[in-house]
C-alpha cells in the first residue's frame, strides 16, 4: 500500500467520524486484482485503479447492505479496453469516464445499462505560495495563462501519463479542448497547437497512477509547484496535515472535465444485482457517506457533500466525440509534446535466467517496448517514443558495456532504432553470476553524468530486472551508502525494480523506496505487462 493510500484512509475515517470501524487491506492497484478465489455468486467489476478506496473503505458496508458479493479488478482506461477486447469477462466496468470506452463499437454493444455514481473534476493543486505569487489564489487563470507561466518557467507541475492513468488522460483532453479555437469540435489539427506544447514544458514529474503522483509530491513538494489530479486527491493531501504548505485548488476559467464514474453493466444476466447495487450507491445516505470518506462529489442532489469540497459551479469542457481525435491527441502527446525520457534498462543475464524460459520472457517484454506487439492500445503506447534515449546494461557477474539507442523524430528513424534494440536483445544469452548493485551503480553514474550537461527537461529512470539474489560485487547497503555520498544528480535518479523469479522482494522494495521509485511484481504475472506498466512512470 502506498503512503498516500494510508493517508487517504486516515483522513477519510476522521472526516466520516465513526462511519467505518475498520478498513480491509488489499494489494496495490497497479498489480491488478486481489480477488483470490471468486465465490459462485460474485459480482465482478473491472474498475479504475483509483477506485480501490471505495472497496477498501466502503466495500464491506456495500456488501452487507446489498447482499451482493462484489469483487474488484483494477486497470487504467486503455488497459481496461484491452482486457475487455481480449475477452476477459466482467459483470460490470467502473472507470472515471464511459465516453471513450463507448466509442469502441464492440464494447458499446455490450453495455446494457450505465449510471453515474459520483463526481471528481480533474483540476490543478497549486502550492499556496506559488498561487499567491501568480495571483491564482484570488482569480481563476485561463488555461492559456497556465501555459504561458509553464513556458516562461514560473510554474512547474506533475501529471500522470495519459496512456496509463485516467487523470492524465482526462487532463490532456481537457487542456487540448480549452486551448482549441473551437472546444466543441476538437479536431486532429488542434493537437498541433503550440500552446499545448508550451503548457507541457512546465511538467517536471510524471507517474503511472494518481495515487503514486500524490505520494511523490508529498514526499518532496520542492520538486514542482503543483500537480494535476482529481479534486478529491488534492483535498485529501491538504487534509492529512503533512504538506509544508497547502495546495490551492485551481479551476481554470474555460472549464475542466469531471470524472463522473459511471457503473456500466456488461452482463445482462446480472441486471437485478446491478439495479440493487446502483440504488444503494446512489441513495441519499450512502452518497453522503461516500463523499465524506472519499472527498468526491455526490450525484444525488439531496446528499451532503464533504465540507472541504469547494461550493462552486463547475464549468465543463466538451469531451471529443471521435476516438481518432483522442488517439491522435495521445500519439502527438507522446511523440512531440511531452517531456522525453532518458532511461537505463538494467537486465539480468545470469545463468538462472536460462531456467523456466525466463530469458524468453525477458526478450518478449523488451520486444514489446521495441514495437513488436502492436495489437493492443496499451502496447501501442508502451513502445519507445520520439526523442527518447534508451540505454541497455546487461549484466551477470559484472555489468556489460552499455548499449545506447536514440529514438528520432520520424517514423523511419524510429523504425531503425526499434529494430536495432530488438536485434541486440535477441542476441542476449544467460551465463554466470549476478552483480545487481554494481550494475545499478553504473546506470546511476551514467544517467547523472548525462543529466548534469543536459540543457532541456528530461525524465531520468532506471528499470532493473533481476530473477535472483545478488552474488557478486557490492551489496544493497553499500550501494545506498555510496548514493548518499553523491550529488543531487545521482540522488534524483528513480529506480523501478521488477521482482521476478527468485529475486529478493524485500531488497527490491528497499531499493525502490530509497530512490523514490516503485517496485513491480512479475512473479505471478506477465513480465511484458509489468514492463508496459513501468512505461507510465518514464
Amino acid at each position: 500500500m502506498t503512503r498516500f493510500s494510508k493517508i487517504l484512509r486516515c483522513t477519510a475515517v476522521s472526516a466520516a467520524f465513526a462511519l467505518l470501524a475498520a478498513c480491509s487491506s488489499g494489494s496495490d492497484p497497479s498489480t491488478g486484482s486481489d480477488d483470490g478465489a471468486l465465490p459462485a455468486n460474485a459480482f465482478t467489476i473491472l474498475a479504475g485503479s483509483e477506485l480501490k478506496d471505495v472497496d477498501t473503505q466502503l466495500g464491506d458496508e456495500i456488501r452487507k447492505a446489498t447482499g451482493i458479493e462484489i469483487r474488484f479488478s483494477y486497470a487504467g482506461t486503455l488497459d481496461a479496453i484491452d482486457r475487455l477486447n481480449a475477452g476477459e469477462r466482467f459483470d460490470a466496468v467502473w472507470v472515471s469516464h464511459g465516453k471513450y470506452l463507448a466509442m469502441n463499437p464492440d464494447l458499446k454493444a455490450r453495455i446494457a445499462a450505465q449510471e453515474k455514481i459520483m463526481l471528481s473534476p480533474v483540476i490543478l493543486g497549486v502550492k499556496q505560495s506559488r498561487a499567491v505569487a501568480l495571483g491564482w489564489d484570488k482569480n481563476d487563470p485561463t488555461w492559456k495563462d497556465i501555459a504561458d507561466a509553464a513556458s516562461a518557467g514560473t510554474f512547474t507541475f506533475g501529471m500522470t501519463n495519459p496512456t496509463s492513468s485516467n487523470t492524465g488522460f482526462t487532463a490532456v483532453i481537457g487542456i487540448a479542448a480549452a486551448l482549441a479555437s473551437n472546444p466543441d469540435a476538437l479536431t486532429e489539427a488542434d493537437v498541433a497547437n503550440p500552446a499545448l506544447k508550451a503548457f507541457f514544458q512546465g511538467q517536471r514529474m510524471t507517474a503511472g497512477s494518481s495515487g503514486w503522483l500524490a505520494d511523490a509530491y508529498a514526499g518532496d513538494p520542492s520538486k514542482v509547484d503543483g500537480i494535476i489530479n482529481y479534486e478529491s486527491v488534492i483535498l485529501s493531501l491538504n487534509a492529512n496535515g503533512q504538506l509544508s504548505e497547502p495546495l490551492v485548488p485551481v479551476y481554470p476559467k474555460e472549464g475542466i472535465i469531471t470524472a463522473d464514474y459511471p457503473l456500466m453493466l456488461l452482463n445482462g444476466d446480472k441486471r437485478a444485482e446491478y439495479d440493487r447495487l446502483v440504488a444503494y450507491l446512489r441513495s441519499t445516505a450512502f452518497q453522503t457517506t461516500l463523499s465524506a470518506v472519499t472527498l468526491r462529489r455526490p450525484v444525488n442532489a439531496e446528499s451532503q457533500a464533504a465540507a472541504s469540497i469547494p461550493k462552486r459551479t463547475l464549468i465543463e469542457l466538451p469531451f471529443p466525440g471521435q476516438s481518432q481525435v483522442i488517439n491522435g491527441l495521445l500519439d502527438a502527446f507522446l511523440a512531440d509534446v511531452r517531456v522525453p525520457s532518458t532511461s537505463r534498462y538494467v537486465l539480468d543475464l545470469s545463468g538462472s535466467m536460462d531456467d523456466e524460459g525466463r530469458i524468453g520472457q525477458l526478450k518478449a517484454a523488451m520486444n514489446t517496448l521495441a514495437g513488436g506487439d502492436a495489437g493492443s492500445l496499451s502496447s501501442r503506447y508502451a513502445r519507445f517514443q520520439n526523442r527518447e534515449r534508451v540505454g541497455v546494461i546487461p549484466f551477470n557477474r559484472e555489468p556489460m558495456p552499455t548499449l545506447m539507442f536514440d529514438m528520432g523524430t520520424t517514423a523511419a528513424e524510429n523504425a531503425a532504432t526499434l529494430a536495432a534494440i530488438k536485434t541486440a536483445v535477441d542476441r542476449m544469452q544467460p551465463d554466470g553470476g549476478t552483480a545487481i548493485y554494481d550494475s545499478v551503480q553504473r546506470a546511476m553514474t551514467e544517467l547523472a553524468a548525462e543529466k548534469s550537461v543536459e540543457t532541456t527537461p528530461r525524465y531520468y529512470t532506471i528499470v532493473l530486472m533481476t530473477d535472483g539474489e545478488n552474488t557478486d560485487g557490492m551489496r544493497l547497503r553499500e550501494l545506498l551508502r555510496w548514493r548518499e555520498s553523491q550529488n543531487d544528480a545521482v540522488k534524483s535518479i528513480r529506480v523501478f525494480p521488477i521482482v521476478f523469479g527468485n529475486a529478493d522482494a524485500d531488497e527490491m522494495k528497499s531499493l525502490a523506496e530509497a530512490t523514490s521509485g516503485k517496485a513491480f511484481d512479475a512473479k505471478a504475472g506477465s513480465l511484458s505487462k509489468v514492463f508496459k506498466d513501468i512505461r507510465g512512470y518514464q
